[in-house]
């Protein structure tokens, strides 16, 4: 299932992080934190392809990533993105990783959460999710109608 939501961005967003941050971190002290954010606006081929409507989107959002000295991280992100044809819903997430020193990461908050331009039902993911080091899902807790749902059916006018 294609999806656009904060888990996805976020794997990549640790692993330039911890890059410029490692040999900090070893050092001892507390954590290595590094602060961030950023807007753009792209075309937007996740809608292209799930509802076959063409529009641009911006999104934008923040982050605090800690590294520690054991190894261990925390990424929390803030993310919003809004298409400018007004039938399309904004989506919002908010939420932290816990990545521990073998890898294995914990996502906790609100990471996905539809809002229709009009008032329509209003769709949120939210609880935490347990991946093993190789990123596989071990156990989820919290609704999730995300992972049960045909994308389409969310985000599709």
């Amino acid at each position: 299932m294609r999806t656009r939501t904060w888990l996805m961005t976020t794997g990549a967003l640790v692993l330039a992080l911890s890059g410029s941050a490692g040999a900090a971190a070893a050092g001892g002290g507390g954590p290595v934190v590094t602060k961030g954010s950023e807007t753009f606006t792209f075309a937007d081929e996740f809608i292209l392809d799930l509802c076959g409507i063409e529009t641009d989107t911006t999104l934008t959002e923040q982050w605090t990533h800690k590294q520690f000295s054991d190894g261990s991280e925390t990424l929390h992100v803030v993310r919003t993105f809004v298409s400018v044809d007004p039938r399309l819903p904004i989506e919002k997430g908010a939420a932290t990783s816990f990545i521990a020193a073998d890898g294995s990461r914990r996502v906790v908050g609100k990471p996905f959460q539809l809002i229709w331009p009009h008032g329509g039902a209003t769709v949120v993911d939210a609880g935490w999710v347990l991946f093993d080091p190789d990123g596989n899902l071990v156990e989820m807790r919290g609704p999730h109608p995300f992972l049960s749902s045909d994308p389409a059916d969310l985000y599709c006018p």
